[in-house]
């Protein structure tokens, strides 16, 4: 019978430890991956608006906390008293805090009018991986559009949910340096 020499139990035996630090590394970090995925961005145009989009991207971004500073106090004869040295706390070990997920982008928008643009309403529809709404969120951003101009601007906001796969952008509403307003004359687009 044949009985492996010391040498050779000993590097079976740190390549079999190896493998199985090597699961428990992957084990362990798969939750801090969990949410690291692309995510889908669409855009829709109303027929007769006169700012288009033209183009939208969108990235999923993990972010942390920033570290706080706090002063130390110390205790002089019963009384507290500040000191002037302080200490940095970090927010973000383990157990400590949970990170955030922010969607961050960019849209390319055209005015095709003669027009300057002062203002935007842009709705965002949220869908989950069933092309299911779960929520939709409109915002206003004071942008200036030239007569004709393209222009690209970045946005970012909080994740509303964990389940957003694909985000659906529209322009809703326009106001003009003259104070009119743009508004379709539907209210909804259908998804496709």
């Amino acid at each position: 019978m044949n009985t492996p020499s010391a040498p050779t139990r000993t590097r079976r035996d740190r390549a079999a430890l190896s493998l199985v630090l090597g699961l428990v590394l992957v084990l362990w970090s798969e939750p801090a991956f969990s949410l690291q995925r692309s995510v889908r961005a669409r855009i829709a145009n109303y027929e007769e608006a006169p700012v288009s989009l033209r183009h939208a991207s969108v990235q999923l971004v993990q972010t942390y906390s920033n570290p706080s500073q706090f002063p130390l106090a110390a205790l002089a004869e019963g009384e507290e008293v500040k000191i002037k040295r302080s200490r940095v706390r970090y927010m973000n070990r383990v157990n400590q805090q949970i990170p955030t997920y922010l969607l961050e982008g960019e849209l390319e928008l055209h005015n095709h009018t003669r027009k300057e643009v002062m203002a935007l309403e842009i709705t965002t529809i949220f869908l989950n991986a069933f092309r299911e709404r779960i929520s939709m969120d409109q915002d206003s951003l004071t942008q200036s559009l030239s007569p004709y101009e393209t222009k690209t601007i970045r946005w970012s906001r909080a994740l509303p949910h964990e389940g957003v796969f694909e985000v659906f952008f529209v322009v809703t509403a326009i106001r003009f340096s003259n104070g009119e307003v743009w508004a379709p004359t539907e209210e909804l687009i259908l998804l496709p």
